[in-house]
């Protein structure tokens, strides 16, 4: 006699349904996680009009070209598992796969970036960026993905493409191409109003958003925000609902700071701010107030989903919660402190903040202490290699190249390759190390050996003078090769160090630093 069934509930949560266990569907969170003691990951989305999930039991049936094949199936098995780092992959493992099936357009852009990404893994010994032109199937495959976008005018299906170009010319350390597609996404969302898009696409949007601000070189290359912005929720359910509020502050931070270049460094340097930029400032500053209440008022159980990244080093269930913590904390930390000094025309107003500076530190230096030693690697052993999220990076840099203390900021460059993932979009951590540490012994008059230790006394063991220390630094994501005065080839990086001359004029002092 056959066993009579139950019906299959499918709305339970996300925890529950991994467990394959019965959800009692509390919100925000289920009682079956909270009496467990297991972290409740909330609820899915319910699924929105105008677009259509399915899932082949065949992926790819069309393709029968072994080499495209190939691609395609190392994208599903190991490249979109490890592009969003620690965020949630769903983009990149359900989205992106699914459209892949039936839009060309993605397919070969999926092929473009899962050949480059392999060739990156595999040339882990040189980050500067792997070259379309050095690889045909990738080249082959994003013409075709151009030629597929010259005949569509679905402008979601656009946004989408938009978000992989992004990521080849990541792969590529191309920062005016990846800033070109940025600002272009981010204009089309305007006019886009397919509510799929908006709650897949958006998001990925307001993320990217960030790095024009980072690697920009003037206020041509700034996305306009309008179309990302937000108002902040009445609370924040989930750890995800806290990631974008910041994600849309961290932006706006950026803006005003980058706005203030000019008050900063520039041509206006004690020059009156207009009484727009600093209302804007004020609004982002109010912003940040209300998101660290919301914050404080999330529950420990929401964190950070489980990734593929997080598996591969086996870092369990009390490591993610940390980490959720710490992430979101760091960022509320850094942008406080980037906003706070946006006009400010000296470098003197950085040791105000050495407290914000001691916390960003300690919160990673915990995070630091809990990674199991056998997940410790050397940066080259990693994997993966490149990840499209920004990470830990840009903030610990900031640590390193603005917080005077020479403990402090030493602690931030060890760091730096610690938490980093060797390549987080345009940021490489070999390029980033190297530019902090030249910072460092610029402004303290201190020689570094390469683990970041001091081989000479310094000759400003505590704050240097205003007239030493560097405002901003400019660079090209890709490395080039220099000939020394013995006649040897280097690789590195030519820097532009912003800073006083002897007659404490602000001037670009440029030299190259080797990898």
């Amino acid at each position: 006699m056959a066993r009579k069934g139950s019906r299959k509930v499918r709305t339970g949560c996300l925890t529950c349904k991994a467990r394959k266990v019965k959800c009692d569907e509390a919100k925000p969170h289920c009682n079956r996680c909270i009496n467990t003691g297991r972290p409740c990951d909330g609820y899915a989305s319910a699924p929105t009009p105008g677009l259509l999930w399915h899932r082949p039991r065949q992926l790819f049936q069309s393709v029968d070209k072994p080499n495209e094949l190939r691609s395609l199936q190392f994208f599903c098995e190991k490249t979109a598992q490890f592009l969003s780092g620690a965020t949630d992959p769903y983009f990149w493992t359900h989205l992106v796969v699914q459209f892949s099936n039936f839009e060309p357009a993605v397919r070969h852009s999926v092929v473009a970036i899962s050949s480059l990404y392999e060739q990156f893994q595999a040339e882990s010994a040189s980050h500067s960026g792997v070259q379309l032109r050095d690889n045909s199937l990738a080249l082959q495959h994003y013409n075709a993905a151009i030629r597929e976008l010259k005949t569509t005018d679905n402008q979601p299906l656009v946004l989408l493409v938009c978000i992989l170009f992004v990521c080849i010319e990541f792969l590529q350390s191309n920062r005016e191409a990846a800033i070109k597609h940025c600002k272009h996404g981010i204009a089309l969302l305007e006019h886009v109003n397919y509510s799929w898009a908006r709650e897949h696409l958006v998001p990925v949007f307001r993320r990217l958003s960030v790095f024009p601000f980072f690697f920009g070189h003037g206020s041509h290359e700034f996305p306009d925000l309008a179309s990302l912005d937000q108002p902040l929720p009445t609370s924040f359910n989930t750890w995800t609902d806290a990631q974008l509020a910041m994600d849309n502050i961290m932006s706006r931070t950026l803006q005003v700071v980058r706005g203030g270049d000019p008050y900063r460094f520039g041509s206006l340097r004690y020059q009156k701010v207009p009484p727009e930029r600093l209302v804007e400032q004020e609004n982002v500053g109010r912003l940040l107030e209300e998101w660290e209440i919301l914050f404080k008022g999330l529950g420990i159980g929401s964190t950070l989903p489980v990734t593929p990244s997080t598996e591969n080093y086996k870092l369990g269930t009390d490591f993610l919660q940390l980490m959720s913590h710490v992430i979101l904390s760091v960022r509320y930390e850094v942008c406080r402190i980037w906003l706070d000094m946006a006009f400010e025309p000296d470098e003197m107003c950085c040791d105000s903040y050495l407290t914000g500076f001691r916390r960003i530190l300690d919160a990673c230096l915990v995070l630091d202490s809990a990674i199991p030693k056998g997940s410790r690697l050397p940066t080259a052993k990693r994997d993966p290699q490149f990840i499209f999220e920004t990470g830990f990076m840009p903030i610990l840099h900031g640590v390193a190249t603005k917080c005077r203390d020479l403990s402090m900021r030493l602690e931030a460059l060890r760091l730096l390759t610690e938490l980093g993932v060797p390549r987080e979009n345009l940021w490489g951590v070999d390029q980033i190390y190297a530019i902090a540490r030249r910072v460092i012994e610029i402004e303290h008059g201190v020689t570094l050996d390469e683990s970041g230790q001091p081989t000479t006394p310094p000759l400003y063991p505590n704050f240097p003078p205003d007239e030493r220390r560097v405002r901003f630094t400019s660079t090209e994501p890709r490395s080039s090769v220099h000939t020394n005065i013995d006649g040897k080839e280097i690789c590195g990086w030519t820097v532009g160090f912003i800073m006083p001359n002897d007659q404490g004029t602000i001037k670009i002092r440029t030299e190259f630093i080797a990898s």
